[in-house]
C-alpha cells in the first residue's frame, strides 16, 4: 500500500534521530517528483516546516516555470517559502569548475545562511536510495575508499536525507496515489552530466545481468558504512598516536607511520579531513623518508615531505600585503600580535626569545612595514656585518618550506629590521651608543 510509504518515512525520520518534534525543518523543493514528495510526506507531520527554492538560470525559461511552481506549492500547503536566483555559469567560471559543482557550492552555502537566518536545526533535501547507489558509482569513479561506496548518509552536518530508505518508483507511485504534481527537470536526460549517465546507461545494463542489483548495492552499502565506522575508530586512536598539532600544522610522524601494517589506509584517514585523495596516498608514502622537500598539494592544503614528519598547513596564496606597525599607536588589525614598550638602555636585558626583539629606536623610520618575505630579499643578520639573501638564511637554519612561505618581515623603510621569530638585522641592534631601545614581542 501507498499509506506504507508514510509509515517508513515515520519509522525511518526516528530510528536515526533526524529531527526533533519541536524542530524547524527547511525542505530544499526543486520542484521535482522527489522533492514534492518529500513535502507533502512531512505535511502528514505535525513539524514546523519552511520551503527553500534554487533557480540556477540554467534552463531560461523553464527554470523560471519551476520557481512559479514551487510559489504555488507553497501556497497550498500554506508554507513560507525563500527563494534564490544564482548567476550559476559565472560563478563556475570564476571558480574553474563545473556547472555541477558551482551549483552544489551555491546551494549547500545559501541552505546554511537561511538555516541560521531562521534559526532551523537542519535542511531536508530528497535525496533517495537510487540517488545513493548512483552516488556510490561516481565515488568509485573518483576514488573516495569505502566511505564513498557506504553513498549518501542520512545525515552529514545540518543536512539530513529523510528519504534514503525508499527509491523513484515507489516516490512516483506515490505521487500518482496522492494526485499530486511535479515539474519535469530536462536537464536529467542529458547524459553528458556523469550522473545521468551512470542512471540511464550504465546501471540499467547492470539490471540485464541481475535485475535485483539496486537491492544488493542497498545491502552492502549498509555493510560498507558499518565497516567505515570501524575504520573511523581505529584511525582515530591512531591519528592520536602518529599525529601532532602545532599551531596551524599538523605533523605526522614518518617512521612510527611505516611501521603499522595499515599504513596506506590509516594514512589516507588521517589526510582525507585536508582534502587529499586516495590516488595521493602511495606517491606520498614513497616519497617519506626518502624525498625530503617533496611538496604535495590538495584544493586546500599543503603536505610538505620533511625529514622525520609529514607537515601539513593549510595552503597559503601569496599576495602583497603590506600592514603598518606603529609602537605609539597599536593597530588591533594586524595578522600577528605585537606588544611593543619603550625602554632606556639601563632598563634593557638581553633576551635569546626568538619571539622577542630588541632594536635602536632612533635609528628606526616609522611607522614600521609589516610583509611577506620575498625572493631578492637582503638583510645583515645579527653579529654579522656582511649582508645575506633572507632564503639563504633559512636553507641555513633548516626551514621547511611551509614555514619560509609563512614568514613575515619586520621593515624600516627598504631595510629590514626582523625576519619575525627568527633574527633582527645587525644594523638595528643595541650598543653601547643606543639611548632608547624598541621592544617588540610578538603573538603568532
Amino acid at each position: 500500500m501507498k499509506t506504507d510509504l508514510i509509515d517508513r518515512f515515520i519509522g525511518f525520520t526516528h530510528s536515526n534521530r533526524l529531527f526533533k518534534p519541536d524542530d524547524q525543518v527547511i525542505i530544499a523543493l526543486s520542484g521535482g517528483g522527489d522533492s514534492v514528495a518529500l513535502v507533502d510526506l512531512f505535511s502528514r507531520l505535525n513539524q514546523k516546516v519552511i520551503l527553500a527554492h534554487c533557480n540556477f538560470k540554467l534552463r531560461g525559461q523553464e527554470s523560471d516555470d519551476d520557481e512559479d511552481f514551487v510559489r504555488k506549492i507553497s501556497i497550498i500547503y500554506d508554507l513560507p517559502l525563500h527563494v534564490k536566483v544564482f548567476p550559476t555559469r559565472e560563478y563556475s567560471m570564476e571558480k574553474g569548475i563545473s556547472i555541477e559543482m558551482a551549483a552544489r557550492e551555491l546551494r549547500y552555502a545559501w541552505f546554511e545562511e537561511v538555516r541560521l537566518e531562521t534559526e532551523s536545526s537542519c535542511v531536508a533535501v530528497a535525496h533517495h536510495a537510487d540517488d545513493s547507489i548512483e552516488t556510490m558509482f561516481i565515488n568509485l569513479i573518483r576514488g573516495t575508499g569505502i566511505r564513498g561506496l557506504a553513498g549518501i548518509q542520512p545525515r552529514h552536518g545540518n543536512v539530513i536525507r529523510p528519504l534514503l530508505f525508499t527509491n523513484r518508483p515507489e516516490l512516483i507511485d506515490y505521487l500518482e496515489y496522492r494526485h499530486l504534481e511535479y515539474r519535469h527537470d530536462s536537464s536529467n536526460q542529458d547524459i553528458h552530466f556523469i550522473r545521468n549517465r551512470i542512471r540511464q546507461v550504465i546501471l540499467p545494463e547492470i539490471e540485464k545481468i541481475n535485475p535485483s542489483f539496486r537491492q544488493i548495492v542497498q545491502q552492502e552499502q549498509l555493510l560498507f558504512s558499518q565497516a567505515q565506522g570501524i575504520i573511523d575508530g581505529f584511525a582515530s586512536v591512531k591519528g592520536r598516536e602518529l599525529m601532532t598539532r602545532q599551531e596551524d600544522q599538523s605533523k605526522i610522524n614518518i617512521r612510527r607511520l611505516k611501521e603499522e601494517e595499515f599504513c596506506d589506509t590509516i594514512l589516507y584517514e588521517l589526510l582525507r579531513p585536508f582534502g587529499f585523495n586516495g590516488k595521493q596516498i602511495k606517491p606520498i608514502l614513497a616519497s617519506a623518508g626518502l624525498n625530503s622537500g617533496r611538496v604535495f598539494e590538495s584544493k586546500t592544503h599543503t603536505l610538505l615531505i620533511d625529514r622525520e614528519e609529514m607537515i601539513i598547513a593549510e595552503t597559503y596564496s601569496p599576495v602583497n600585503e603590506r600592514f603598518y606597525l606603529d609602537p605609539d599607536q597599536p593597530d588591533n588589525d594586524l595578522p600577528l600580535r605585537f606588544d611593543c614598550r619603550i625602554l632606556s638602555n639601563n632598563d634593557y636585558r638581553p633576551s635569546k626569545d626568538s619571539d622577542i626583539a630588541c632594536l635602536d629606536y632612533e635609528k628606526l623610520d616609522l611607522p614600521l612595514i609589516l610583509r611577506r618575505w620575498e625572493y631578492g630579499d637582503f638583510f645583515s643578520p645579527f653579529g654579522m656585518e656582511s649582508t645575506k639573501k633572507v632564503s639563504d638564511f633559512f636553507i641555513d637554519q633548516k626551514v621547511n618550506r611551509i614555514d619560509k612561505s609563512r614568514a613575515w618581515i619586520l621593515a624600516s623603510g627598504e631595510k629590514i629590521v626582523w625576519i619575525v621569530g627568527y633574527r633582527i638585522d645587525n644594523r638595528f641592534r643595541i650598543s653601547s651608543e643606543t639611548t632608547e631601545i624598541l621592544e617588540i614581542k610578538v603573538s603568532m
